[in-house]
């Protein structure tokens, strides 16, 4: 006697489909392709009354496609924006990113006088040796998130001597 599986019509189909994909050995390359992980992110401490900072560290690609991340976002300000910094003659100035490509093997840096995440309208100061959420956000939609120590600078970095607050 052979059986057969079935699934039920009184199911949702969002999970009828999903439950037969997985079934049939389907994936879901938004989910399986997009295998990113931050590594060493950290946010800038700031003084009381301060409504900026910025954020560093690299977002690693270890999926087999290219990735592009069109937001990032934090649990702390009004908004998180992406900006590098672009010389202009003997000026340097910041441009907003609004989409960033990171091809397989490979790592977007945020890091101080490069490429950084802004986080604006900073209400509430994260307290030096506190944390915050990042998430960047890719144009399939997947997030990839890390908690971030807030400190004066990077975190293993040392003060040049003689150079106090």
């Amino acid at each position: 006697m052979r059986h057969y599986m079935t699934l039920s019509p009184k199911l949702p189909s969002a999970f009828r489909w999903c439950a037969t994909a997985v079934l049939m050995g389907l994936s879901f390359p938004s989910l399986a392709d997009e295998m990113l992980h931050w590594r060493d992110a950290w946010v800038r401490s700031l003084p009381p009354g301060t409504a900026v900072t910025a954020a560093y560290g690299s977002l690693m690609n270890h999926g087999s496609d290219t990735v592009t991340i069109v937001n990032v976002t934090s649990t702390t300000g009004t908004e998180a924006q992406m900006h590098d910094v672009i010389a202009d003659g003997d000026q340097r100035k910041m441009a907003r990113l609004n989409s960033v490509d990171i091809a397989p093997g490979e790592s977007l840096v945020f890091e101080p006088g490069g490429r950084h995440i802004m986080l604006l309208g900073i209400t509430d100061a994260p307290k030096e040796g506190g944390d915050l959420a990042l998430c960047a956000v890719s144009a399939r939609g997947t997030e990839a998130c890390t908690r971030a120590p807030v400190t004066r600078q990077a975190p293993g970095e040392t003060e040049p001597h003689g150079h106090h607050h």
